[in-house]
């Protein structure tokens, strides 16, 4: 049986450490070859969020997604989220310009947009976040 002192004392706690190691965990793991720069950025920052470094097989970028998202973020455009727990788990501080985070799943115009259109709430926050409803 190993000694609980000396568990404990290579225990990595510090927060900040732990987040560098994670990150070089996932990149070392990780099949990221066939991703540019920027978007294999994004890959590994979706591979953290859900903890699982298979999905990087199944993350497709479209077209210019990436410059497009950020230029979109870096004009002031908000981040809709279909959960409660995602708009809560969006560092602020890591949006350019202060954008809004909103999440309408909670909001009654989702649940009437969804039965409208014979789909979910979280579909529905689509509908919701498009101009003109």
């Amino acid at each position: 049986m190993p000694d609980a002192a000396a568990d404990q004392a290579s225990y990595l706690r510090d927060g900040a450490a732990i987040y560098r190691r994670s990150f070089a965990i996932i990149r070392a793991e990780a099949d990221l070859s066939r991703f540019t720069a920027e978007q294999a950025e994004i890959a590994v920052r979706m591979i953290h969020a859900c903890g699982q470094i298979e999905i990087a097989e199944h993350i497709v970028f479209g077209g210019n997604l990436v410059a497009a998202a950020r230029a979109a973020l870096a004009a002031g455009a908000p981040v809709f989220c279909d959960s409660e727990m995602l708009a809560h788990g969006i560092t602020r501080a890591r949006l350019p310009v202060g954008n809004d985070v909103i999440c309408t799943l909670n909001d009654p115009r989702t649940a009437a947009i969804a039965v409208k259109i014979g789909t979910t709430r979280s579909a529905g926050i689509n509908a919701l976040a498009r101009p003109g409803l």
